[in-house]
Formats: C-alpha cells, structure tokens, sequence
C-alpha cells in the first residue's frame, strides 16, 4: 500500500487547502494539537510524519523519555526515526541534526533553550534562542526537509550526530557498536551507517543515512569522541559508544536559510539515497509541507464530525491522527530477507494495538490491515515466528537492563497476531491467502503457546510452569487466542482443530477459584499449582507473595480485578460464575468506582462494554463516558501506545466499539449529532446522534437503515456495505438493548 504517493488525490486535497482562509481553518488537519500527549500524559511524538512513514523526525532533548522529547527540557537537535505513545524503553533517535553558531560536538553540547515552538501534521518549527536560529522540519515517506534560518555569521554550523539515540540518553542502554560517516563537499553530500544496540527489541539494527544540504559550506570536517578532525572526509568508529559524525560550516547573511534534507534506510546508504532524491528532488520546504498537508487531510477526511466543539474536534482528530503513526509501512526496506511482500515495522506492540487499532483500520483502511496481515504471513515464512513486538526489524522482545543482563520475557501476553489475523478473517478482508494466514495460526496453537499450557490440551499455565512467566494473564490471552483459532478453522473447513481449539479456549474456567475473596466478592482468576492446589493470593496484587516479581508474575500490567473481567469469548460464563447479571453489574461497578479497573491500560479497554452481555449497555454508555472525559486537550489516561488509546476513543466517540477477533460491535452511543465515515471500498457508515451531548449520555432507542434495532451490538455484515445508525439519546438510563445480549463461546 502506497498512500503517500497518490498524486491525483493529492491535488484535490491540495486544492482545499487552497481554497481559501475559510476552507483552510476547516480543514482536518487544523483540528490536530501534536501538544496533546506531550504536555500530558501520553509519550505521543511532537514532530510530524506520513502516515505510516517509515521515519518521524522530531526534536530530542534530555530526559525525553520513550519519545525523546521532554517539553521542559532544552533541545539537543533533531533524529529521524521515533516510537510514538510507547511506555518503557525507548527506541532509536538515530541521525542527529544540530544547528548551532559555534561548534560543540559533545552530547550536551548539542542543547539549546527554546522560543517560538509550534507543532503540527506536517511541520515543526521552534526557535534555538541560544544561537538565534529557526529551525523548520517537514516529512516525506522516508525523508525530512530541514531549513534552518540562520543570524548573520561567519561560524554557523550544522552538525551530524551519529552516535546519539534514545536509550542511551534514558537508561545507558542504548549504544552504538560500530559505524562510519563520509562527506563529499563537492556534492553536498552526507552519507553513513551505524549498528545500534538496546532499547525495546534490543537486538542489534543496523541504520543507514544520506544528507545533502543546499549552500556551499566554507568548510567540514568530522569528529570523534568530541575531538574535531577539520577537513577530514571520513570518521569510523570500532568500539562500542564511539561518538562520530560530521559537520559543515557556512557563512550566512541575516535571516539566511540554509536546508538539509536526509533520508533513511535498513537496507543501504544506496537506498537511502534513492528515498532522498525521489522523494525530495529539489530545495521546495513549502511543496514538501503541502504535500504532507494534503495527504493527512485526505486519511483525516475519512471521518466527518458534525456538532462536536472545537475542544472535542481536537481531541477526537488528534486520536484519529495518532492511529495512523505506527506501524510503519518500509515494504521495499526490508534488511532481512528479499521479498516482494509488504513490509511492516515498528509493531511496539501488538498487545496494545490488536484491540481497537487493527479493528478500526478494517473500516478505515481496509489495505493496511491486509498488506500487516501478509506482513505477519512473510515473516513467518521467514523467521518461523511472530512475536508481538517487531522493531527494527528485529522480532522477539527482551528488557535490557544492561549490556550484560537481559532479562526474557517473549509475548507480552499471548500470541495475539492472530487475533489481527482472525478478525480480519472474520471480517472477509479481502486479498489475504487465508491458507497461508491459517497455517501460521496453526502453528502458534501447536506448537507457540506455552507447554505447559498445550500438556493434554490443559488450556492453563500452571504456576511457575512456563519460563516466561506471568502465568494467569498468560492463560486468558491463550484462551482467547485459541478461541480465535477457533473461529478461523471453523470458517476454513478445518472442523477438528476447530473442535480443538474451541474446547481448549474453555479451560480458563480451571483458574477460577471460587473461595478467592476481595471486597466482599468471591470468585476470581487465582495462581494455581499443577497439581491442583491454589495458591493464597490477594486480587489487588499482581502476584502472590512468594513471587519476587520480574517475569515471575502471574499478572501482567494488571491485577487479577483487571484480568478477571478479560474473558472476551465468553462473558455468559463468567457471568455465571459471579452469580448472575445482577451481580456481575454489582460487582463492575464496585470495581470500576473503586478504581480496580485500570482504564489507562489495554487489558481494560473492553470492560465497560461486557456491562452489555449483562444486559445493562446503560452502564456500558454511563463508565464509556466516564473514560472518554480522562482525554484532555493535554494528554490520554496513560501511554497512548502506538494508537491503540486513541483508536479506543475514536470508537467510544463514535458510539460503537469491537470485540476484536469476532465480527461482534458492542453498541454505547455517540458523543455527537453525527457522524460519517468513509470506508475503503467508498461506502458510507453514518452515525446520527439525535440529543447527543454531555448530558444525553443514554440510548434510547435506535435504527439501523431505517429499521428499528432493538439490541445493543451488532455484526460486522451490517457495516460493511454501507449503513446508517440513528442514535436516540437522552440523560437517563432506557430499557433500549437490555433483551438480547450478544453471543458467548457457552451460549452459541
């Protein structure tokens, strides 16, 4: 899939850019504050990217956390290539572009106090008040443009910092290992690679860049460990942490701009190159920036809000610009292998993104879920695996808390690539070799899942019995993953695994203990021996108190009041299990007022719509709500995580929500009088919102293409060709919905 390079559209959103202040000041992407997530809570990235694009040029300053970026801190310069919305470690921050008047190569030698910062889709612009020099970035697909606006000097520089990266500033993690930069002032050109150690997908990923700038230079020269080398073409480094780079030195009337422009690659300094010379062929920093403009306003277009506030709008088109930042599409840059298959990188990861991000590109973007999924099938093909984090190319995940004490961890949760891969089946994405997809699948049933969990189709981790640990969270996220195999076999014709699988996903039940008690509530998701015996264990925690933490958890990011409700499969049963709809809803609200439930995280993000299997989608509308008034113009409840929060609020916003795996939308009712999204294959779904608004929270009753509908969920069929949903809503709590509940692995 190539979204960046569809000129006809291009034109045409160009044109409206065009069309006039009006236009302009109406335009999706004047909705967008890249604020939102850096001030606030969030990790989200300041700089500007293409959807998708495989680099994201920002600035970097100490202390930047994941993103590189702390908004109190003085900047060091600006890196191509980022992590957006990530918690943890972070990654990249490679190839480091420093204006200064003066030449400090030295890390902290880089910073400058800031004035003048705005921020948006398609450029960043900031002043360095230290040297008095505007700096200006705007992206391509692999490149960025920089125009950096000098003071009247004969000192002026720019310099190339090859060694600098993210985790190294944040946790000495990070480091490179070897590398070299060349500089030709003939040309005007830059080029150079490094090999780069730590982070999250600490592996080792190898880089390559090519920069040309504009103005002759009146001199250049490279450095080493700070040491200047003047007039020297080429710097290499052997050992690790070496620091090179380059720079060139420029004489600059008042208000002189000087552009550079640089691309990267995986593949080769070559590649790289090509990237900067296509996609940026001459010196034109505005062409470049409309170009951005006019791309992000073609994908923001695809949903059209009518009667939201300007507060709401920005909220809402600023989640919807987040969902499109990661993964990124490098088909054409793979390192690994030569394939003529998409490409696609940077999944940080999939067990925050498989919920929400994924289901709401089936809608949106139908190419981009079925260029992944084939993704997913060329590096199985490959690498014989798919683990949920891919980063850098690299395809497993480990915490890297030294250089020589990786601590293993594997899939965060379960094998959830195939939960993308199911709900793109379930929903009939069309251009997939589902054979191929299904053997993938299989593979991860037989033979992925933990053991111990597949000992005699056991369908739960005993405690201490997998090496990667977190034992109970792990057995839920494989019961769902089986139940999805499930669901895919049974579509495919493959009737016994189909059998198989659907009775293993149905021994989650084995860790309900129904003697665990917390807060007057009996009944919860409990450690358990192989042999039997529970283990004592207070709810509230994430592990039992002889475990020491690390991987020996038996809960991940949560505690068993979170997990306890993550049954998505089959919430009748778990409904049984607390005693009945009545007080299962006790129970949720108890822990949702209680704050048990963390919204903040992915393994929350379904909770409040399981209210609807109970019969109660009012209080499904009512803690939906709750949730959505913790995004601010300033941030997200928590990590954004690579446009999985967002896409959560852009559902809940617009009223519906998936039960990702399953062709199943849970239904709450939207935030606004309407609504149109525009899929793909060109069809509409429209969403009219009679009465909403703050207040009118509740639905009271609905359509479906002009047809009474009297049940809160409906099926993917119903939206794909086209539909329009007729919200009634109103500020107390209807019978609408409370009838027919949706289907559960026990009740189908």
């Amino acid at each position: 899939m190539r979204l960046f390079f569809r000129v006809t559209r291009l034109i045409l959103a160009g044109l409206l850019l065009a069309g006039g202040s009006h236009l302009k000041a109406q335009a999706p992407t004047a909705k967008v504050d890249p604020f939102m997530g850096v001030t606030g809570r969030g990790n989200t990235v300041i700089g500007p990217q293409l959807p998708w694009g495989s680099i994201s040029p920002s600035p970097d300053t100490p202390e930047g956390g994941s993103d590189g970026y702390n908004p109190q801190k003085r900047i060091r310069g600006f890196s191509q290539l980022h992590v957006t919305g990530t918690g943890s470690y972070g990654k990249y921050g490679q190839f480091l572009l420093s204006p200064q008047i003066g030449l400090n190569p030295a890390e902290t030698g880089h910073d400058s106090d800031k004035a003048d910062e705005t921020a948006g889709v398609a450029q960043y612009r900031v002043r360095l008040k230290s040297y008095d020099i505007f700096c200006e970035l705007t992206p391509t697909a692999h490149a960025a443009l920089y125009r950096f606006t000098f003071p009247r000097s004969t000192n002026a520089y720019v310099l190339l910092d090859l060694a600098h990266n993210i985790p190294g500033n944040l946790f000495r993690a990070g480091l490179v290992e070897e590398g070299a930069v060349f500089v030709d002032p003939t040309n005007h050109i830059i080029r150079g690679w490094g090999n780069y150690w730590g982070g999250w997908s600490a592996e080792a990923v190898r880089l390559y860049f090519a920069c040309r700038y504009s103005a002759s230079g009146t001199a250049f020269g490279t450095w080493k460990n700070s040491s200047l080398t003047p007039g020297v073409a080429t710097q290499t480094g052997e050992r690790r942490r070496d620091g090179i780079g380059a720079y060139v030195r420029f004489a600059t009337t008042t208000n002189q701009p000087v552009l550079f422009k640089i691309a990267v690659s995986f593949t080769s300094m070559d590649r790289a190159q090509e990237f900067l010379d296509r996609e940026i062929p001459d010196w034109d920093y505005d062409k470049v920036r409309d170009q951005a403009l006019a791309i992000w306003n073609e994908q923001l277009g695809k949903i059209q809000l009518e009667g939201a506030t300007p507060d709401e709008q920005t909220i809402f088109y600023t989640s919807l610009y987040n969902t499109m930042r990661m993964p990124k599409d490098r088909t054409g840059d793979n390192p690994a292998w030569s394939s003529s298959e998409p490409y696609w990188d940077d999944h940080y990861c999939v067990w925050d993104t498989w919920k929400t991000l994924f289901p709401l590109d089936v809608l949106l973007h139908e190419s981009m879920v079925r260029d992944n999924v084939r993704a997913f099938i060329d590096r199985y093909r490959h690498n014989g695996e798919v683990q949920d984090a891919f980063i850098g190319g690299n395809d497993r995940y480990y915490k890297w808390t030294g250089e020589n004490n990786p601590e293993w961890l594997g899939n965060q949760g379960g094998d959830d690539v195939d939960n993308i891969i199911a709900d793109a089946c379930a929903k009939d994405v069309a251009g997939v070799d589902w054979n191929a997809a299904y053997d993938l699948i299989k593979h991860d049933a037989d033979t992925a899942r933990a053991p111990s969990y597949r000992a005699e189709n056991r369908g739960w981790v005993p405690y201490r019995k997998f090496q990667f640990g977190l034992y109970c969270s792990r057995s839920l996220e494989f019961s769902y993953n089986d139940y999805c195999a499930a669901l895919m076999a049974r579509k495919l014709g493959h009737s016994e695994d189909a059998t198989t699988y659907r009775q293993r996903s149905r021994n989650w039940e084995q860790l309900w203990n129904p003697a665990t008690e917390s807060d007057g509530f009996k009944g919860f998701i409990t450690p358990r021996w192989l042999d039997g015996n529970w283990l004592a264990y207070n709810p509230k925690d994430d592990r039992p108190a002889t475990s020491p933490g690390g991987v020996d958890r038996s809960f991940y990011e949560g505690s068993s009041w979170v997990y306890s409700y993550f049954i998505p499969h089959d919430f009748a049963r778990l409904i049984t299990l607390s005693g009945g709809a009545e007080a299962y809803c006790t129970r949720l609200q108890h822990a949702l007022q209680a704050e048990l439930i963390d919204f903040s995280n992915e393994p929350s993000f379904l909770t409040p719509y399981s209210f609807i299997y109970a019969g109660r989608p009012d209080l499904c509308s009512l803690w939906v709500r709750k949730n959505a008034a913790s995004y601010t113009r300033t941030g997200f409840p928590g990590d954004e995580d690579g446009g999985a929060m967002s896409a959560w609020y852009v559902f809940a916003a617009l009223g519906f929500f998936p039960n990702a795996g399953q062709d199943i939308y849970l239904l709450n009712g939207p935030m606004y009088p309407k609504a149109t999204l525009t899929m793909e294959n060109g069809r509409q779904i429209v969403i009219e919102g009679v009465n909403a608004g703050p207040e009118n929270i509740y639905v009271q009753s609905l359509t479906v293409n002009g047809k009474p509908w009297p049940r809160a969920w409906l099926r993917h069929g119903d939206l794909k060709e086209g539909a329009t949903l007729r919200f009634v809503m109103g500020p107390q709590p209807s019978d609408w919905g409370r009838q027919e509940v949706p289907p559960s692995a026990s009740t189908e």
